[in-house]
């Protein structure tokens, strides 16, 4: 790519920018700390020489990535009831992924397609448990001894009478409804899963400031929404622009070559990252930070400037 140079804004132009914006959000603090007692106000009357003490030149790197995130897959769980809770339980199916955003329920439920009927482990799968009569003591049968009157004489005689236990209906065997499964023979198996959410895109501003301000995601998300707005120069790559950074922004130091570097580290890391995509350019920015001291009160507020002298953004601590 050619070589651009790009022109920082001038200090007068960064403070006559601050001092309209201020103007706009908080007059009454501007009056209180420029204002002269008994005279009109006018921010005409707040100049840049009175009240810039100093200034720094720094630089911004700035750049976007899409960073896709997966659901998160929870471990599923197992649940075994009986027909009537099956019965009362909801269940879900899905057909398609689903938007998190929109989803309203827990993210694990149960899933219809799971639902699995089981023999009943107690009672094997009869429905019923059995027990020894009490009534016949198993035998299925009852029996009295009865007095019978033999012939003319009318001998008495004992003679044995049995009949069927009215208890176990002659089977000798109790049967009760087995507690376990309710008498319906099955439980019934089911999964707990994840609800299948769809994988997020999601864009995430990066910004490496020398001038390590306080303003950093402010300014960030600001560059992510209106990069149209302030002018950077564009590169390809980093090695290009490790290489033409001095001469584009006309100064250099320290600090803008720390910064370079560990920018260049992580966009090294997003570019390996199969999860991630970068989805922007990558810009590289005039940042001028004015040192500013109030007329009335000597209080000391920065002033930073991002962008060329024709588009710049501005954010202050006043």
């Amino acid at each position: 790519m050619p070589d651009v140079t790009i022109k920082s804004p001038n200090v007068d132009d960064i403070f006559e920018k601050w001092k309209q914006q201020t103007n706009r959000k908080d007059k009454k603090k501007l009056e209180k700390e420029f204002g002269v007692k008994g005279a009109v106000f006018s921010i005409d009357n707040i100049s840049a020489g009175e009240t810039v003490k100093d200034t720094m030149k720094e630089a911004a790197i700035y750049y976007a990535v899409k960073k896709i995130i997966a659901p998160t897959k929870e471990k599923e769980e197992e649940e075994l009831i009986d027909a009537e809770k099956v019965r009362k339980q909801d269940f879900y199916e899905f057909k398609k992924d689903v938007v998190k955003d929109n989803w309203k329920g827990d993210d694990k439920v149960p899933i219809f397609s799971t639902l699995t009927p089981k023999p009943c482990q107690e009672c094997k799968g009869k429905g019923f448990m059995e027990t020894e009569c009490k009534n016949c003591k198993g035998t299925g049968k009852l029996e009295d001894k009865m007095k019978i009157y033999v012939g003319e004489e009318q001998d008495k005689e004992k003679k044995v009478f049995k009949y069927d236990c009215a208890e176990c209906y002659g089977t000798g065997k109790i049967r009760e409804r087995c507690k376990e499964c309710a008498g319906y023979k099955n439980m019934y198996a089911y999964k707990i899963k994840s609800v299948p959410f769809k994988r997020k895109e999601t864009g995430i501003p990066m910004l490496h400031s020398s001038a390590q301000t306080k303003y950093e995601k402010e300014i960030k998300e600001d560059l992510h929404k209106l990069i149209d707005e302030v002018e950077g120069i564009k590169f390809p790559n980093f090695k290009e622009l490790d290489k033409k950074a001095e001469p584009s922004l006309g100064y250099f130091n320290k600090n803008i070559k720390k910064t370079i570097k560990e920018a260049n580290k992580d966009y090294d890391k997003y570019e390996k990252d199969k999860d991630t995509q970068i989805v922007s350019g990558l810009y590289l920015f005039p940042m001028i930070q004015v040192f500013c001291e109030t007329k009335n009160r000597g209080k000391s507020f920065e002033i930073y400037a991002l962008g060329s002298d024709k588009k710049f953004m501005i954010y202050s601590n006043f």
